[in-house]
């Protein structure tokens, strides 16, 4: 079984940052140190499962399989002889994936937005398990494409 982490993009990083500050910076002068001890609990319960979110997304293939796990749990699973294209995707929707740039993988049952850090040494794996998976992967690196920025 290989296993790839998912790719962190910088930009969604700085949102998820940048929602903490209000929370933060933002409080009640006269409030009752229980009621700052739970709102700061919550805080860190939101915090942990940001994180859990961003780093803790990893693609796994074994013989006959895709799985995408968060954390200790399995998110879905898509059988590798089913997947049909495997292409580049830009597509913000909720997904997998801790990036924007991401690879759209279709098979016959389901699809699913993914970003392995490692996408060509993922997509080599994928492509020696399923021979007939097409690969339509572009890059275009113009100066505005700053959603690549990733981790």
């Amino acid at each position: 079984m290989h296993q790839f982490r998912s790719r962190v993009s910088v930009l969604l990083l700085a949102i998820m940052a940048m929602s903490l500050l209000p929370v933060i910076f933002l409080q009640e002068p006269n409030v009752a140190p229980s009621d700052t001890y739970i709102a700061y609990g919550v805080l860190v319960l939101f915090i942990g499962m940001v994180v859990l979110l961003l780093f803790g997304q990893r693609y796994e293939i074994s013989e006959h399989e895709l799985v995408v796990k968060i954390g200790p749990f399995k998110f879905s699973s898509l059988k590798l002889s089913e997947i049909t294209l495997v292409e580049r995707s830009y597509n913000p929707l909720s997904a997998p994936a801790s990036s924007l740039k991401r690879l759209y993988v279709k098979s016959k049952s389901k699809d699913t937005l993914i970003s392995p850090v490692n996408e060509q040494e993922f997509v080599h794996l994928l492509k020696a398990r399923n021979p007939n998976i097409i690969v339509k992967i572009v890059d275009k690196n113009e100066w505005w494409r700053f959603w690549d920025w990733d981790i």
